[in-house]
């Protein structure tokens, strides 16, 4: 990292504080206000994913559901990549409603490559990368991440659900960088895993009757 780079994370060090200070001067989470919000998020994006889903079609690229002829299969690949697609921004958008976290992007306008939120924890601020799952990254993925996040003191790579397989970020041994999956992840942003399970679950299940009616 070159001077000026040092000099404008500084800067945005600064910001981010006072952001979050306003932000816990300002409002109040309860479950229910954070179901509510989750869901306002979580719905914005079903109503992409439906509308992208109904005018586009699977790619012209041959795969092996196009090869076989094997039409709905084909259909729900394609689906399913959108629902993945868009809705790991969602994840970032709802751990960005923590009292002590922010995306810089949202809230200044201004992208940290690599990082997704930034939340405060005993008083150091902590740059965060949020991924769906564990195994989420390929091995080329999971190194430009080590690159992006090493950029910045007490960086974390963050899986927003913990579906028990293993990961696919490197140990903390190996890179410097902690590395947390589902509860262990939301505790750190004071927010119910249950919560956010739940507002998933509930989205997925209206996408599935939507989609495949």
């Amino acid at each position: 990292m070159n001077l000026m780079e040092s000099i404008e994370l500084r800067n945005l060090d600064q910001r981010i504080h006072r952001k979050i200070d306003q932000k816990q001067q300002e409002d109040s989470l309860t479950a229910d206000v954070l179901r509510s919000r989750f869901d306002e998020i979580l719905k914005r994006y079903e109503r992409t994913i439906r509308g992208t889903v109904t005018k586009s079609q699977p790619s012209e690229a041959i795969n092996l559901f196009q090869m076989a002829g094997a039409k709905k299969l084909l259909l729900a690949n394609f689906i399913s990549r959108q629902v993945s697609t868009h809705l790991g921004s969602a994840w970032e958008e709802m751990a960005a409603l923590s009292l002590n976290a922010i995306s810089p992007e949202k809230s200044f306008n201004q992208r940290v490559e690599g990082v997704d939120i930034v939340f405060l924890e005993d008083g150091e601020l902590r740059y965060t990368q949020i991924k769906t799952k564990k195994d989420t990254l390929t091995g080329s993925q999971a190194a430009r991440s080590v690159s992006e996040l090493n950029r910045h003191r007490k960086p974390l790579f963050a899986a927003a659900f913990d579906l028990g397989k293993g990961w696919t970020f490197p140990p903390a041994q190996k890179c410097g960088i902690e590395r947390l999956a589902g509860k262990a992840f939301w505790d750190k942003l004071n927010i119910h895993y249950s919560v956010v399970k739940k507002a998933a679950t509930d989205c997925l299940l209206r996408l599935e009757n939507d989609l495949f009616a």
